[in-house]
């Protein structure tokens, strides 16, 4: 019996020693993940640290540290193509980097790297071996949630962006210049002048009304309104048929709120184009789905916004 356990102990202590020898001197972690998106976008989220609350799926602890499943994150340096970091198990400590990388048109490989030296201490060094298979899951599990979330327009850029097709092509259009910026009791007027050429020649009203507004270089405003019909009429006054094509892309942004929101989502949606290297051959639009001569309260506003796009 005692033989028996003798050799059970050598031949533990033999695996043991073996384990020990092929260990490596350094433990390192590295994964990869490719990220439909830009660099712009990616810098954004990465390098910037108040974009890591966006999208980091566990706690963070401090400006610069985040944890996940019982694991600290510190980033310690930004730099131009990502951060340097370091990543904490207990007492098993690595230092890395997560960088990102342009690899095609908006496709971004996110390399995240980090090693270590092996410990001394045989068992530790053991220990610590099986915790690096776990910061390779766990990292993995990291980077697929940026993923994610990046690859959401919504998160990325703030709206819901997407790409409609011009089902109804025919507008009846009138431009008007004004030296102030116009009020909704001036815009709705002209609507329903616009509206009533569509009644009375027997057309239909086919989407809600259109609306641009831009500053000319003489530094007057013109105002461009627009309504969908279902045929080509015959225009009075100073307005006009503007006919776009049937089954063109329209890019789209849905938006919640009042004048300073649906500004900054239109910076968004150029933003988007760039990123996309989408060119509009048209003026852009907002679609006026809520009545906002009728409600006040311009957070409850909702608003399309529409980029003719190639």
């Amino acid at each position: 019996m005692k033989k028996i356990i003798l050799i059970i102990l050598a031949s533990a202590l033999v695996i043991a020693v073996g384990v020990y020898f092929i260990i490596p001197s350094k433990l390192e972690v590295t994964n990869q993940v490719t990220i439909e998106t830009s660099d712009v976008i990616i810098s954004r989220f990465l390098i910037q640290k108040n974009g890591w609350d966006k999208w980091w799926p566990g706690t963070k602890m401090a400006d610069d540290q985040f944890s996940y499943n019982g694991v600290q994150y510190h980033i310690s340096k930004t730099t131009n193509s990502g951060v340097n970091l370091s990543i904490q198990k207990n007492n098993l400590k690595l230092n890395g980097e997560i960088s990102y990388l342009p690899n095609s048109d908006y496709m971004v490989k996110i390399t995240l790297y980090a090693t270590t030296e092996s410990n001394l201490n045989p068992i530790q060094k053991v220990t610590n071996y099986i915790k690096i298979d776990d910061l390779k899951d766990q990292t993995a599990i990291i980077l697929h949630h940026l993923k994610t979330f990046l690859e959401d327009e919504k998160n990325a850029y703030g709206y819901k962006i997407y790409i409609n097709k011009i089902e109804y092509p025919i507008l009846l259009t009138t431009t008007i210049a004004s030296k102030n910026y116009p009020d909704m009791q001036h815009i709705y007027e002209t609507i329903k002048e616009l509206r009533k050429q569509v009644k009375v020649q027997g057309a239909i009203e086919k989407n809600f009304p259109m609306l641009n507004i831009h500053k000319t270089d003489d530094k007057q405003y013109e105002i461009t309104l627009a309504i969908p019909i279902d045929k080509a009429i015959t225009p009075t006054g100073k307005s006009y048929i503007n006919n776009m094509v049937r089954g063109g892309n329209l890019l789209v942004a849905d938006v919640k709120g009042g004048p300073n929101t649906i500004s900054n989502a239109f910076a968004q949606v150029k933003i988007f184009m760039k990123d996309h290297r989408l060119i509009s051959p048209a003026m852009p639009f907002e679609s006026l789905i809520t009545d906002r001569y009728v409600e006040k309260d311009t957070a409850k506003w909702i608003t399309k916004i529409y980029y003719p796009i190639f």
